[in-house]
């Protein structure tokens, strides 16, 4: 078996940008800001979009007025995001620059092509100049591509950004979360341009990255925990897994007892154990129990189960 995030996954976190005209250059710190500004066509300052079908989290995206394309939300991705190859040739979107990245295990690094969007709709979220990386994305069962690109987390970086998975719907507004609570609400870090929280696991305490792009894994943890948090029985070999620049195998068990974050508690999750990876993952299938809202300007983020379960 292999993971469709890992192998679905772009280059996961901050791009190097690298100008065209100056490959020899690396950017330090911070990555820029992915688009030029952002408007929304709703008075409310709010807009929703309904998650499309299938295993990840796919929103209908038009591109300088085409489309729609199918794009993941992949907030387990830095910057702008990114745009299938064929997808940019046939638009004829401008290579603005080239990127470095990678994965979490830093090994293999790549260089892509970056181009340059005049628009990108989502619902009634326009932004302008988006800065995208180019790359092949691998093909779904039956050789039909699964999607057209990904969001990357760093484009909602001016909203509040709501992945409401049980009413299968995406909503970008304007405004900001109220202070940490320790219950819903928490803070996060971000060092890579993605969001990392502290979970309990055990009597552990763990920095996890909060993965939306993460398309089966529910709680993904480096090899090294093996036999550091108690699980229902010995991990197995369940196949093997790859990201765009990396191979891996994949070792499963069930946790015994809970994971907790904040004051929400997940009972007896999955945990896939892979090699080479410094930090933990919560993926789809861990985070679909919930509302997540993420508030990149405070770095505060929001898990928020349906009324009836958190009852």
């Amino acid at each position: 078996m292999q993971s469709p995030r890992f192998a679905a996954a772009a280059v996961a976190g901050c791009l190097v940008m690298i100008p065209v005209a100056d490959a020899q250059v690396r950017r330090q710190g911070p990555p820029p800001k992915p688009f030029a500004r952002s408007e929304m066509s709703s008075a409310s300052a709010s807009v929703e979009v309904p998650m499309l079908a299938g295993p990840e989290l796919l929103l209908e995206v038009r591109i300088d007025g085409k489309g729609p394309y199918r794009f993941a939300l992949d907030t387990g991705a830095g910057g702008g995001g990114r745009i299938s190859s064929a997808l940019a040739k046939t638009l004829g979107l401008e290579v603005v620059g080239q990127a470095i990245g990678g994965d979490p295990t830093g090994k293999n690094r790549q260089t892509i092509d970056i181009v340059e969007a005049g628009s990108l709709a989502v619902g009634g979220a326009t932004f302008s100049g988006v800065h995208l990386g180019a790359r092949d994305f691998p093909s779904a069962p039956g050789g039909e591509p699964g999607f057209d690109g990904i969001l990357g987390i760093g484009l909602f970086e001016d909203h509040l950004l709501t992945l409401d998975y049980p009413g299968q719907r995406v909503r970008i507004e304007k405004g900001e979360l109220p202070a940490a609570d320790g219950r819903e609400i928490l803070d996060f870090e971000n060092p890579r341009g993605i969001p990392s929280i502290r979970v309990k696991i055990g009597d552990q305490e763990v920095a996890a990255d909060v993965d939306s792009g993460n398309q089966k894994g529910e709680l993904v943890l480096p090899a090294s925990y093996i036999g550091k948090v108690a699980l229902e029985k010995d991990p197995v070999v369940v196949g093997r897994g790859r990201t765009a620049s990396n191979e891996f195998e994949i070792k499963q068990a069930p946790l015994k007892g809970a994971v907790r974050i904040g004051g929400q508690t997940v009972e007896r999750p999955l945990v896939d154990f892979v090699e080479g990876f410094p930090t933990a993952n919560l993926g789809h299938a861990f985070l679909r129990r919930f509302a997540v809202t993420i508030d990149q300007k405070n770095h505060r983020i929001r898990f928020r189960l349906p009324a009836a379960q958190a009852s």
